[in-house]
């Protein structure tokens, strides 16, 4: 692409409703590589606080907007998820919102989110003591298997 440099063109401007064409630069990978590693550096502590593996998970919930678009395949691709079978992830959306609406309408959805706020414990990563590690560690992109 003329005057980008490291940039690549996924779709030439003339293709596009805007007139521009739509690329990638090298600071869009570099911006999904600091997500990625969030992410999984995220799961791989709460796997670590709770002692067990990825393997384990039975389900794997991916809330919000994030949840609702992000290609799960993909995502496993580049680590950001760890590799399960497709059937764990579930992708529910706005969560918190329908979660909030249950709350407000029953009682006894109320006397559920109590108990688990009973049972629930916080976790600050940014003092977590091998989160920096962690993170450095999922920064990297796995090798691709060509299929």
């Amino acid at each position: 692409m003329e005057g980008v440099r490291g940039a690549f063109r996924l779709v030439p401007g003339e293709d596009t409703v805007h007139g521009r064409p739509i690329v990638v630069t090298r600071k869009d990978v570099y911006e999904v590589q600091l997500a990625k590693a969030a992410m999984r550096a995220g799961v791989d502590v709460l796997l670590k606080d709770a002692g067990i593996t990825a393997d384990e998970i039975d389900e794997f919930i991916i809330a919000g907007a994030f949840g609702s678009y992000i290609d799960v395949e993909n995502a496993c691709m580049i680590g950001m998820f760890p590799e399960l079978s497709r059937g764990r992830f579930t992708q529910v959306g706005n969560a918190a919102g329908i979660g909030a609406k249950q709350m407000l309408i029953s009682k006894s959805r109320r006397e559920g989110g109590k108990e688990i706020a009973r049972r629930i414990d916080y976790i600050e990563l940014t003092v977590y003591p091998d989160f920096t590690p962690m993170y450095v560690r999922c920064l990297y992109f796995p090798e691709i298997e060509e299929k």
